[in-house]
C-alpha cells in the first residue's frame, strides 16, 4: 500500500476513534453526574438546594476530567499510530536499499562511493570495509580506484579489511585505524535519522492535524 494512503487510513482511522471515545465520555459523565444529582435529591432533607447545585458542579467537574483524559489518550494513541506509519516508511526504504545493492547500477555506484569516501579521509594509506559481496566487486575496481585517487606526486595505497555487516555501502579508515568515515548506508541513515524523520512526516501528516 502507497505510505500517502496509508497515511489517510490511518488519520481516518484516528478520527473515527477520537469522536467515539468523546461520546464515550460524554455519556460517562452524564451518567455519572445524573447519578449524584438522583443521589442529591433523594438524600437531601435540608438545604436541598445547595446539595443539588453541588451536586451539579461536580457533575461538570467530573465531566471536564472525563473529557480531558479523553483527550489526552486520543493524543497519545494518535502520536503512536504516527510513529508506527513512520517506522514502516523506515522499514520500506531498508526493503528498497536491499533490493538496489542486487541491481547493476549499485555496482557500478559502489567504486564511485569508496573513492569519494576515501578522498574525504585524504589518507595516502586507506583500509577500506564492507560487507562479504561488496569487498569482492571492490578488489575488482582497486586498480581504477588507485588511479583515481592517485595523481601527481600522491600515491594512495588502497588495501580491504574484514568484511562488516551492512547493507551495502563502504567505511574507509587510516591504517592505525584512528580515523574513520562511515558511508554505508546504515551509517549515513543515523547521521541523517531526525532529518529524514521530520522530513517523512511532514510528507505523510501535512494537512491531518
Amino acid at each position: 500500500m502507497p505510505a500517502e494512503k496509508g497515511a489517510e487510513l490511518i488519520v481516518e482511522d484516528i478520527v473515527k476513534e477520537a469522536k467515539e471515545k468523546a461520546a464515550e465520555v460524554i455519556r460517562a459523565a452524564k451518567r455519572e453526574a445524573a447519578t449524584m444529582l438522583d443521589a442529591a435529591r433523594l438524600g437531601a432533607k435540608e438545604g436541598e438546594g445547595h446539595e443539588l447545585k453541588k451536586a451539579h458542579t461536580r457533575g461538570e467537574q467530573v465531566y471536564e476530567e472525563v473529557m480531558a483524559e479523553g483527550r489526552m489518550r486520543a493524543k497519545k494513541d494518535m502520536l503512536q499510530k504516527k510513529e508506527g506509519l513512520i517506522s514502516d516508511v523506515f522499514k520500506e526504504a531498508e526493503e528498497r536499499l536491499q533490493a538496489h545493492v542486487a541491481s547493476e547500477r549499485y555496482k557500478e555506484d559502489l567504486a564511485r562511493v569508496a573513492v569519494d569516501a576515501c578522498r574525504k579521509l585524504g589518507s595516502s594509506d586507506v583500509v577500506v570495509k564492507a560487507n562479504p559481496r561488496d569487498l569482492n566487486l571492490l578488489e575488482s575496481f582497486k586498480e581504477q580506484m588507485t588511479r583515481e585517487l592517485s595523481g601527481g606526486e600522491k600515491t594512495v595505497n588502497i588495501s580491504f579489511g574484514e568484511p562488516i555487516q551492512a547493507i551495502g555501502g563502504v567505511r574507509v579508515a587510516t591504517l592505525d585505524g584512528k580515523v574513520e568515515i562511515d558511508e554505508t548506508f546504515e551509517g549515513r541513515m543515523r547521521r541523517e535519522f531526525e532529518v529524514l524523520r521530520v522530513k517523512v512526516a511532514k510528507v505523510l501528516f501535512e494537512g491531518s492535524g
